[in-house]
C-alpha cells in the first residue's frame, strides 16, 4: 500500500511540474512547411519538436532539439527579446523525383524570438540538420542546410 501511496505522489507531483512549464504552440514556414511545439525545461532552455513537410511536399521530417536562451535584450518594455541556441536530432523519408531515401541527422538551432504581452510568440531561426542518407542511392542528405524558417506559435 505505501509502494501505491508512494507511486501516486511521484505521478502527481510530475504532472504538477509538467504543467507549470511554458509552453508554445504554433507553425513554422521557411525552408519547410512544419507544426512546432515547445516545452520548458528551465527558465533558460526547452525542448521544441518541428514536424511536418520537406520543401512543402517533397518528404516529411521531425526534428527535436534542446535550446537553451543565451541572451535576453531589453530592447523596449513591451514584450520579451530572447537569443536561443540548441542541438538535437533529425529524421525524415524524401521521394523528390523517384529519389527515395531515408535520412538521419544531427540537428542545430539558432535564432531570435520575441513574444509579445497577450501570449504570440514570433521567431526566426536556422536550423541544419544534417546526416547519412540511405534509399535508391546512399550518400549525405544536404537539403537539412537550408532549412531557416519564421515561426507563430501561442505560448501558453
Amino acid at each position: 500500500m505505501k509502494k501505491i501511496i508512494l507511486v501516486c505522489l511521484f505521478i502527481a507531483g510530475f504532472a504538477t511540474t509538467i504543467s507549470a512549464q511554458p509552453r508554445a504552440i504554433g507553425g513554422r514556414w521557411g525552408w519547410d512547411l512544419e507544426a512546432s511545439y515547445q516545452h520548458g525545461v528551465s527558465n533558460s532552455t526547452y525542448f521544441q519538436i518541428d514536424a511536418g513537410l520537406i520543401r512543402y511536399g517533397w518528404g516529411t521530417q521531425a526534428v527535436g532539439t534542446y535550446n537553451w536562451i543565451f541572451a535576453t535584450p531589453e530592447w523596449g518594455d513591451y514584450g520579451k527579446w530572447e537569443w536561443f541556441a540548441g542541438v538535437g536530432a533529425g529524421a525524415g523519408y524524401s521521394w523528390y523525383k523517384y529519389n527515395n531515401y531515408f535520412f538521419l541527422g544531427v540537428a542545430g538551432n539558432i535564432g531570435l524570438s520575441f513574444t509579445f504581452p497577450f501570449n504570440l510568440q514570433l521567431s526566426v531561426d536556422y536550423r541544419p540538420v544534417l546526416g547519412p542518407a540511405f534509399g535508391n542511392s546512399v550518400g549525405f542528405y544536404t537539403d537539412g542546410f537550408l532549412s531557416s524558417g519564421f515561426s507563430v506559435r501561442y505560448a501558453f
